[in-house]
């Protein structure tokens, strides 16, 4: 069994097609048939059933599962594969979303300058879904996003930082500018700014939708979290936020949800258990794995 088998079978599982996996691989369709009857006879199984050409690629119960380690040893590889040969980088790759990173890239980043390595970092703003993707892949060593849950999950070491309440922001000439509390029904009829899907609010706002049996108004797709609060200071739409993200806005009115209809988000630092830091990451990974909000 070699590395190469396993990327066609598991390429081969996701596609469905023999035609795409071996497109996609630049390879014959017989290369990525003879990688899967290796693997056959290898455990003695034919892992993939198909009845005919044109019908659906079944798997067999081994099938699925060496599908399913097949993905994790991929991953591990990749990541061996980039740390060993990036051994001696004095880069610690770090991708942050706007609503996270922007509350405690500044104090990392203060922390890295106090500890004289502030060129280790090498910083990317991400979507908080893209973030963690990310560190999935291997394409990061460190992430910081926000979710509606927290996420546990046993290969990788995470941090909590914080857990703030969604709420909602209406300009200070909002006919809503004296209300404290609403239910997610009273939302039906207002006009939305909003991002883009992918980040955490716009999911909790689609969230709250559903709670209150609506499709959200959304007349204007915000770019950035600040030109989403302007727009609401100037009374083009509300929109939903987290609070920790308006400790030091002014001119707009919050409005927070009934109790049994509150969203929350969760602050999270996450790293590879498998990243193992070279001399010149240790400092600073030690940070990381020890900072609080």
């Amino acid at each position: 069994m070699n590395e190469k088998d396993l990327f066609y079978f598991c390429k081969l599982v996701e596609t469905g097609s023999y035609t795409a996996t071996a497109s996609y691989f630049d390879v014959t369709q017989p290369t990525i048939s003879m990688a899967i009857k290796r693997l056959s006879n290898k455990f003695d199984d034919p892992l993939i059933i198909q009845k005919n050409k044109k019908s659906k690629l079944l798997l067999t119960t081994a099938g699925e599962l060496l599908y399913k380690k097949a993905v994790i040893l991929l991953r591990d590889i990749s990541s061996i594969n980039y740390d060993v040969k990036h051994a001696s980088d004095k880069k610690i790759r770090l991708a942050f979303s706007g609503e996270a990173g922007s509350i405690y890239i500044p104090d990392i980043i203060k922390k890295f300058y106090q500890a004289g390595i502030t060129s280790l970092l090498d910083t990317h703003l991400e979507r908080s879904s893209d973030a963690f993707e990310g560190l999935t892949q291997g394409d990061v060593d460190v992430a910081i996003y926000s979710w509606m849950v927290p996420i546990n999950d046993p290969d990788y070491f995470i941090h909590n930082l914080e857990r703030t309440e969604l709420v909602i922001i209406t300009g200070l000439d909002d006919p809503w500018s004296r209300i404290s509390e609403i239910s997610a029904a009273q939302l039906r009829n207002r006009k939305f700014i909003a991002r883009s899907h992918g980040y955490l609010t716009r999911e909790c706002l689609e969230q709250e939708a559903k709670l209150g049996d609506f499709n959200p108004n959304i007349i204007y797709t915000a770019t950035t979290m600040k030109l989403m609060i302007d727009l609401v200071k100037r009374n083009v739409g509300i929109a939903l936020a987290m609070e920790s993200s308006l400790r030091n806005v002014n001119d707009i009115h919050i409005i927070h949800l009934h109790s049994g209809q509150k969203l929350w988000a969760y602050m999270q630092i996450a790293m590879r258990k498998s990243f193992v830091p070279n001399k010149y990451q240790r400092k600073g990974i030690n940070i990381l794995r020890h900072f609080h909000a």
